[in-house]
């Protein structure tokens, strides 16, 4: 019984670990809560969210990425690439827990269909970029090693309170690391508590992680949360369709909000993820502000209800969107994939009369054929790999669009197979009969045989699945005709050496008795082969009847004289 309430309460532990939610985001969130609060959130939600470590920050925390959803397309959002604005990873993680939560419990968030959307897309967080900064900004110096102490109070400017720190542990601020105008950006010339753009772009391990992960996947929207003053960056310098997108996308996420878009008359940023986001990878970028302006420090926690009621519903919006981006970008891939694959059937159907003779004399595969069978073949491959890159449900077309390249690659390559096994065919028949003419017949004739009625299937089937009756035909005379004539000519002379072979075993064994029956069963073969030769015009070879009979002799001379039966005398007298 005990064992059993055991095993009932660990099945009740089970089954309502998903029932409620993980993450407390009413608190002062540590990268310690976060890297907890990742790891349950992984047990629970297995088949849902996934885990990577994309980098070490520059003590040696390691930077995580999450995702949540099941789809192919893809979006991200990331926090906490400033110290002081920690409670952006607070909605991040909350973000995951309470979409995970409506999943699994098939539920809306602000009228989203979160099942539909998450099936449909994934959304990756990095939701601390910046664990050092974090953590120093949180709890102060004592989280970090002694020597580095002095460092960070210079950078602070000799206060040993870090509430308003913003960089990473050594005092580079990340969000401005990115390589889009870094060369422009004014500030520090040195590590600074804030602003100081680095050494080089890339330079911080932290930003060197997020690059590199993002640049794994391409996401089709990018969401930045910072902190503070409610207002939403959106604008930078894309122009024409692009700018008309991006507005679209800001001013739902402005309604969704409550935040103010931010249009500035000239663009004097750079450097951070958002810019080098929406400059080089050419996709929308939004930095979103958020609580009221809270000063060179954190966001009191008293602000987290009403900053997350503004942003519960903005990963889902943006997964949505994103989901539309990916399907119209793979359509637009899979109609131009189609166009090219239809303008390239003219080369393939080149190969056709290469492979659909009209004469016996065609049955041969010259480098022409074979340099432009290897041309369309490499496209046919080509074009096949960009199709499996599509979404199944954009792969008919393009699909159908290649059969008849296919078509005509596979008819060819059926072609030179049959052409080069009836070659082949041609080749041991000639060498085949060359050991008869010679009288050579020994294993090594034997093996031969029985390899050349294996290579006449074999061609056979080749043949089969050439294209058209008359090609087929054409191939048929000149290679299985003439090899199957050979077959069953030779055949006959090899089922003789066969029976001397045997005989041969026989009279070392002295079974002579076996013997003299096998000599008559010889002499039956003998006259049968001689009777379909003259039927059927086969080729006599006289050397290999020379080397069978000068055999038959050998045998018979090794056989022990038969005795001599004595005379009968018919006028001999009967005793009764």
């Amino acid at each position: 019984m005990a064992i059993l309430f055991v095993l009932a309460c660990f099945l009740f532990s089970e089954t309502t670990s998903a029932q409620s939610y993980i993450v407390n985001p009413n608190k002062t969130y540590t990268y310690s809560n976060m890297v907890s609060d990742i790891n349950k959130l992984k047990k629970v939600y297995p088949d849902l969210i996934q885990v990577k470590t994309i980098g070490k920050s520059e003590y040696g925390r390691d930077i995580f990425a999450v995702s949540i959803g099941k789809g192919s397309s893809t979006v991200f959002i990331n926090g906490s690439h400033h110290a002081r604005e920690w409670m952006t990873t607070n909605v991040n993680m909350n973000m995951i827990d309470k979409y995970a939560y409506a999943y699994q419990r098939n539920q809306k968030i602000k009228g989203y269909d979160v099942r539909k959307i998450l099936t449909n897309s994934k959304i990756w967080f990095v939701p601390m970029v910046n664990p050092d900064g974090v953590t120093l900004q949180q709890t102060g110096l004592k989280h970090f090693p002694k020597n580095s102490h002095a460092g960070l109070i210079k950078m602070n400017n000799g206060s040993k309170s870090f509430k308003r720190w913003k960089a990473n542990g050594k005092g580079v601020d990340l969000n401005r690391q990115y390589n889009a105008k870094w060369a422009q950006i004014t500030g520090p010339k040195s590590p600074s508590y804030m602003n100081y753009k680095g050494k080089s772009p890339h330079s911080a391990k932290e930003t060197k992680a997020v690059v590199s992960f993002v640049s794994s996947f391409s996401p089709e929207i990018a969401v930045s949360y910072h902190s503070s003053g409610e207002i939403l960056f959106w604008n930078y310098q894309q122009t024409g369709s692009r700018y008309t997108r991006d507005h679209g996308y800001a001013k739902a996420l402005g309604r969704m909000t409550g935040y103010d878009l931010v249009y500035p008359k000239s663009f004097g940023g750079g450097g951070g993820f958002s810019d080098w986001f929406s400059r080089v990878r050419k996709k929308s970028a939004f930095t979103i502000e958020i609580a009221p302006y809270a000063g060179q420090t954190h966001v009191p926690l008293s602000r987290f209800s009403r900053v997350w009621s503004e942003n519960s519903a903005v990963g889902l919006y943006v997964a949505q969107e994103g989901g539309k981006l990916y399907d119209s970008r793979q359509l637009a891939a899979s109609q131009a994939l189609e166009k090219k694959i239809k303008a390239y059937d003219a080369t393939a159907k080149k190969l056709q009369p290469y492979y659909d003779i009209k004469v016996a004399s065609g049955l041969k595969v010259d480098k022409a054929f074979k340099d432009l069978y290897n041309k369309v073949n490499s496209e046919v491959n080509k074009n096949q790999a960009a199709i499996n890159k599509l979404p199944s449900k954009y792969r008919s077309r393009p699909t159908a669009a290649l059969k008849p390249a296919k078509t005509y690659r596979d008819n060819s390559l059926n072609f030179m197979n049959a052409v080069t096994d009836g070659d082949k065919l041609v080749s041991a028949n000639k060498t085949l009969t060359g050991y008869f003419e010679q009288g050579k017949l020994d294993s090594t004739t034997v093996s031969a045989y029985n390899n050349f009625n294996k290579s006449i299937t074999n061609a056979e089937a080749r043949i089969n699945k050439m294209y058209g009756t008359n090609v087929k035909k054409y191939a048929t005379a000149k290679y299985i005709t003439p090899a199957k004539v050979s077959k069953e000519n030779l055949g006959l002379d090899i089922s003789r050496y066969n029976l001397i072979l045997l005989m041969e075993k026989q009279v070392v064994a002295e079974d002579y008795v076996a013997v003299e029956a096998n000599l008559t069963q010889y002499d039956q073969q003998t006259k049968n082969a001689e009777k379909i030769r003259a039927k059927k015009n086969y080729i006599k070879y006289p050397a290999t009847e020379t080397f069978l009979a000068n055999k038959i002799t050998v045998i018979k001379g090794q056989l022990p004289p038969k005795p001599v039966e004595p005379a009968v005398d018919p006028q001999a007298e009967i005793i009764q």
